[in-house]
Order: C-alpha cells, then structure tokens, then sequence
C-alpha cells in the first residue's frame, strides 16, 4: 500500500521522514521512502477569492454594491502556491491511502482538508496529531492514528467558515467606513476592533483620571516588648468611594477613642505560604515575559518559536494554548532535562519526584505547553535573541522540577467597632526555586505586603496602642499597556464584558484552556493583529508602552457596537459548535454577519470625520518628491502618484492624462523624475516634427497636476 503524508511545514514534513526508518532521497519537496511518500503545503496554500474575482465591477469601491456576499466562497491557489497544489494533486493520485499531518488545532484541520476538498479526493484519510518534532514522538504519534472522519472534517469546516466570516466583516465593514469618511485603508475586524477598544479605554481611563486624596490611619502596638506596625482596615461604611476613606478626619475621631493607656484584645495567627514555579509557557505568555524581560515585540517572538520549532526541533508545539503537559512528559523529564542542561552548560538540583501541577493530562486538549525536546541541535548555532527565547523556555520547565517557595507568615488582628487594625510579618523558610530563577514580577508569589517584624506565638493577647498616623495618599490610574499586558488581557478579555451571557460564553469557549479565560484571537494571530494595528496607525510605540491615537480613538468610537466588542467572537463561537455538530453550516454564520451589517447602509453616515493621518507604510521606489505634501511619488500601473493618497494628498501624473494624451505622450519614468525635480522637462511633440521642441511645465490646480506648452527655440 502507497502511502502520502501531507504536513503543513516543510520541517515538519522532513522530521516526520526522519522518523520513518529507511534511506531517503528528496526531490522538488517530496521526499520518496519504500512505500510512503512525504510532502508539505507552506501555510494555507488556498485562499478565498477577491470579490473582483467574481466580477470586476468590485474592483471600484461603492456603498451601492454592499454588502458584498457569495453563496460559494470560491478557494483558490495563493499566489505562486499555483504549482505546488497541483504537484501535491498529483501525488494524490498515484497513493492509496493519505495521512492527513497538519497542526493539532483547527486551523491545522482546515488548512489540509482545504487541499483534499479542492482536489475533491476520494482516497481514506487518516489523522495524526504531532506536538513535538523529534524522532521518537512523531512514531510515538503515527501508532495513534485516527481516521479524518466527518467529525473532525466538520473541525475544520468550522475553522473554514469562521474565515469567510472574518472576510465578510472585513469586506463589507472596512468598505462602508473608508466610503464613509473618504479615506482609503479604514479597516475593521471582528479580533482587531475590540482590540483597539481595549487600548482606547484604557488611555482615555487614564487621561479623564482625577487624582483623589485619600488616608490611611496606621498605628503602632506593643505587646511583650515586640513592636507591630497596624494598618486600620475600615468597615465599608465608612468607605466614601468604595475603596477609600477620603476625609482625614473620620480617621481621626476614630483613632481618639483608643487612648494608649487601655490593653486591647489581640489575636495571632500563623499559617504556612506554599508558592509553586510558574506553569510552563503557551505562546501568549511567553510572548508577554519576552516583551517584558526584553523588550521583544510579539511577532519577533512568535517568528523565533517558529524557527526553534521548524528548523532547529528544539521546542514543540509552538503556538500552543495551554500552560500544561500530559503524565508522559513527568515520565520522559528524567532524558530530557539531563539533556537540556547539558546543552546549556548549567545544572541545577532537580528533583524528578516533585509533580508539579502542570502535569495533568485533563488540562491538555489538542495542544500541551511549550517545552524543550531531546533534539541534538547545536545550540551555538542560535542567535543571541533565538538563544534568549529558547533558555527561558528551557528555565520554565526546569523550574517544575525545583523546590517551591515556602514562607511562614504570622497575623495580627485587633477587632474594632469600626474595623480591624492589621499587621502581616513574613518569614522565608525556603528560597526553593527562587534561589535559582527570578520569575516576572505578576508571576511572583502573591500575598500580604509585609508591614513590619514581629513574632508571636498564635493565640490571644493584650495590646496597647500608641503614635498613631494618618498618611495621606493619592490614587492612581491604570497603567498604559505594554505589548505584555495588551496580550494578557486579549486571553481574557471577558473581564471587561458587562453582558453576563457574552461573559459566560466567551468563557464557555475557552473552557479546558488555563491559559485562556475568555479570550479574542488565538495564539496564532495576536501578535498579527496588534501589527495590524501600529501599521494601520490607529496604534504607536512610545518605549514600552503602545497607546491609542487620535485617529484610533475617533475611529473606535464611531464603530457599531457589534464590531467594537468582543461579543461577536462569543456569538460565532456558539454557531461554530454547532457547525462542528451538524446542527449548522458557513451560511449560518455569514447570514449573522450579514443580519447586523445590512441596517448600516441605511444610515447617514456623511457627517462622520476622524482627526489623525493614516501612517504611510510604502516600500516601493521613489522618483521624487510630491510638489503638494513632500512624501514620495511612486510608479503604479496607472500613474505615478504621491504614496500620502489615504491621507487626502491628490497629486498624480496619469499616465492616461488627456492633456498628454493630446500631444501624443505617455509620461515615463525618466519624464516624471525631471517634472518633479525641476517643474520642467523638453518634448519633441511628433516623429515628423524634427526639431519641434518644447517646454512641458508642470503646474498645480486644486492639488493636481497640470500642465502647459512653452515655446523653446533650438
């Protein structure tokens, strides 16, 4: 029986021949063994057809032709990805059986069922589900087998519509604003625009924030020649804002009632502070502590995961979602640690009886966390920053195999009518993993601050209270996003939804996910869509932190609801369950989009204005200066025009101009450049007009070109 594997990387269409036992030889990407033979797509190499596929008319943007919409969403070859679809069809046709080896998640599923369905093949499909790139896992791998039956096709059929989808709200939604507010490139997403809101709130939390005063009272107790620093934690009456007490003198009143010649009732307590390591990483958190630690941008890491993943099979699974690992991973720890440290040159005092609480096989659904492998790669071989990435994958799961952090911490409380007076003192009894590893800050054990030492055995006591204080202080806003903290509350923006329903779904859908609690986006395309963002300048860097501008914020703000929310994430993800189910299908979910889209045309929406320029992101080569604005004028297939177009600058030399045209001239590339430089240039009117020669001036009307004829004597 002739077997073809189908892989969705190149790398991992090699592993897998790796593992097969037996010579191989590989030719234009296919690679021959005995009786398999092993190819790989590279990404999604279909995509959905252009609307002015279908008819050209689509080319020119118009509110009369909105929405735009097919009963068929047509998939084609991408690109140059024409010949490699054909030569995998080929291939189809002279095997028995397929193997169906895309990603373990559902756009893995699609992206090679996308192939087998264009190639409408008939030949029975199997599945694998390959998480880690090394010899003995991928085997490890291909003895589960499952069949591609119409289940987990179904999988796949939901990650199809779910693009259509996104394709649709792009289509339709970025058309009718950029119509709208007469600015090309104004564009909209289902993942993209709450995204946006999540900045924009919080920057304008920040700028509308008013610093409010408010007072602590703190006092000092003494009890058997021990000192303890107490912070009075006020009964919530007596809080004016909820949080706070805002008026010194309530405090004060309060405190005078306690004369420091009275003992008062004192309960201590102890208990015992258990901190574990981190969890290993998933892709967002990694992303978020390389962004914090150094300042990496979310696509750099995502593109080195990649790299250690597909060229080096240093990691696995890359893009994962989940912070846990199955009970086999706590059985293999024992051979991959020792290997791991030897490539690092470090050794640490593991200890392979501890089980962490990553390994917990329910908590894994078709991905596990991010660990190192037992590849032989050589690790010199890496860059700094790829060196970087791999050793704090590496430290995160060394560390489940280190001591935790063990604290004693002992409690004191005085009871009274209006509150408590509280002290915490903490003690280290063991550093455990911290002696080696210094996690991220929002990783490191949380609890009490410490409000000064003290020891007393747990029981009752009496206390006399003296030097009271009341401090004053000031409340402060919410910290401006970073690239780390953006990504973090992608995977869990159900935080800020105030709809229980919306809530509870996006929950529901994450549910099994610990990296996850009600998120937007996956793993795969966060750190596209902030890049998304920064480009389409509704975002910028400033240092660390990524803040909304003016142009986001009108833009947001001028949105529908059901785009700028994470609601519609939370209503598709019902529909794709049951598309998954048989209970639905694509159009289900394209007629919703459509349903919410349709009553936007019927508004007036001519009144709408953004403040802010669209950054230009043009690469293309220049061949001059705009006369009008002083951006660069670049050739296109119809002219040469200023690249500062989305932001309202007109000025192009057509190459179809009809002044041009009437002398009988297509402007060029070498004509442009001398109009541009020097307002002028020489033409020769006709071929038999020999020594015809004059001056072609360029001028400017209304900010477009235009131009006239001036004798010139030879």
């Amino acid at each position: 029986m002739q077997t073809l594997i189908i892989a969705e990387k190149p790398e991992l269409g090699r592993a897998i021949a790796k593992a097969i036992d037996g010579p191989d030889r590989e030719v234009r990407g296919v690679i021959s063994k005995k009786n398999v033979t092993i190819t790989w797509a590279y990404g999604h190499l279909l995509r959905l057809c252009e609307p002015d596929e279908y008819d050209i008319k689509y080319k020119k943007w118009r509110k009369e032709d909105l929405p735009i919409c097919f009963d068929n969403w047509k998939l084609v070859p991408d690109g140059n990805k024409k010949d490699r679809v054909i030569q995998i069809m080929e291939l189809m046709e002279h095997c028995d059986q397929i193997i169906h080896a895309g990603d373990p998640d559902d756009e893995g599923q699609f992206l090679i069922d996308e192939i087998l369905e264009y190639a409408q093949n008939t030949k029975p499909v199997k599945r694998v589900y390959i998480n880690d790139n090394t010899p003995a896992n991928i085997k490890k791998a291909f003895h589960n087998l499952i069949d591609n039956d119409e289940s987990l096709i179904a999988v796949g059929r939901s990650a199809y519509a779910r693009a259509v989808a996104d394709y649709v709200v792009g289509i339709n939604y970025s058309r009718l604003y950029s119509l709208a507010l007469r600015r090309q490139g104004m564009s909209v997403g289902r993942v993209q625009s709450p995204t946006l809101g999540l900045i924009v709130t919080r920057d304008e939390q920040i700028a509308n924030h008013v610093k409010q005063k408010y007072y602590e009272w703190h006092t000092q107790g003494v009890c058997q020649d021990q000192k303890i620093a107490f912070i009075f934690k006020p009964k919530s009456d007596l809080l004016d804002d909820g949080k706070h007490v805002l008026h010194k003198e309530i405090l004060e009143d309060i405190a005078k009632k306690y004369d420091s010649q009275e003992q008062y009732s004192m309960k201590v307590d102890e208990k015992e502070i258990v901190t574990r390591p981190p969890l290993p990483f998933n892709l967002a958190k990694l992303q978020a502590h390389m962004n914090s630690k150094y300042g990496f941008d979310l696509s750099k890491t995502d593109k080195i995961t990649q790299t250690l993943r597909d060229k080096y099979q240093a990691i696995t699974y890359n893009r994962s979602d989940s912070q846990y690992l199955k009970e086999e991973h706590f059985q293999e720890a024992n051979k991959v640690l020792p290997h791991v440290m030897n490539k690092l040159k470090k050794e640490y005092p593991v200890d392979y009886t501890i089980h962490s609480e990553c390994f917990n096989d329910k908590y894994v659904t078709a991905h596990h966390a991010i660990i190192p492998t037992l590849s032989n790669f050589n690790i010199d071989a890496l860059t700094e920053d790829e060196r970087k990435v791999y050793e704090e994958i590496c430290n995160y799961y060394i560390m489940q195999f280190l001591p935790p952090i063990k604290k004693r911490q002992v409690s004191a409380d005085v009871k009274l009518a209006e509150g408590v007076l509280h002290a915490v003192s903490t003690f280290i009894l063991d550093e455990g993993y911290k002696q080696y590893f210094q996690p991220a800050k929002d990783e490191e054990e949380q609890g009490e601050e410490d409000s000064g030492k003290f020891d007393l055995p747990k029981g009752k006591y009496k206390v006399a209270l003296q030097n009271h204080e009341f401090v004053e202080k000031e409340t402060n806003p919410a910290k401006h996003y970073t690239q780390a903290t953006l990504i973090k509350d992608m995977t869990s923006i159900a935080k800020y939804v105030k709809n229980k329903e919306i809530k509870d779904i996006l929950k529901k859908k994450d549910k099994g996910k610990k990296g996850e609690n009600g998120s937007i986006g996956t793993s795969a395309t966060r750190s596209q869509i902030v890049e998304t963002l920064l480009k389409r300048g509704y975002v910028e860097k400033k240092g660390k932190n990524i803040l909304s501008t003016s142009l986001g914020r009108d833009f947001y703000h001028l949105l529908p609801e059901e785009i700028k929310t994470p609601d519609l994430t939370a209503k598709w993800w019902v529909i794709q369950e049951d598309i998954k189910e048989g209970k639905a299908d694509v159009k289900t979910l394209v007629d919703s989009v459509l349903e919410a889209f349709r009553p936007h045309l019927q508004e007036n929406l001519q009144s709408l204005k953004v403040s802010g320029e669209v950054p230009i992101d043009d690469q293309r080569e220049s061949v001059g200066t705009c006369p009008i604005c002083g951006n660069k004028v670049v050739e296109n297939s119809k002219g040469f025009g200023c690249v500062n177009y989305r932001n309202g600058c007109r000025f192009a030399i057509w190459k179809d101009d009809r002044f041009l045209q009437s002398i009988h001239k297509v402007p060029t590339k070498a004509m442009v450049e001398k109009l541009l430089k020097d307002k002028y240039c020489l033409v020769k009117l006709t071929e038999n007009e020999e020594d015809v020669i004059k001056i072609l001036q360029l001028g400017i009307h209304n900010g477009r070109a235009v131009y006239r004829l001036l004798d010139y004597k030879k």
